[in-house]
């Protein structure tokens, strides 16, 4: 499921991993080790691959796996600063 290579890593407030790549234009989100799933219930923490250039302003669509399931999404920051991963609906 990982598309971008993970060079640099950094460690968020809430304990998230977030890996980026180092390329020409300056580092790149490319994984969120241990991301939470904001959107849905209980404190769930996946992995969580960037698929693709974000598409707005605040949001970078996304993947990962709940129970052998690809679960597309999108990475979005909360209200303390943090990046968490939201489910989408329709693919």
């Amino acid at each position: 499921m990982q598309k971008y290579r993970a060079d640099i890593s950094e460690t968020q407030a809430d304990g998230a991993v977030l890996w980026r790549s180092a390329w020409i234009g300056g580092p790149s989100l490319a994984k969120i080790v241990d991301c939470r799933l904001d959107n849905l219930a209980g404190d769930m923490r996946r992995t969580v691959y960037i698929t693709g250039d974000p598409d707005t302003y605040f949001s970078i669509p996304a993947v990962c796996k709940i129970m052998g399931c690809r679960v597309k999404g999108y990475v979005t920051g909360d209200g303390d600063g943090n990046l968490v991963f939201h489910h989408v609906y329709y693919s």
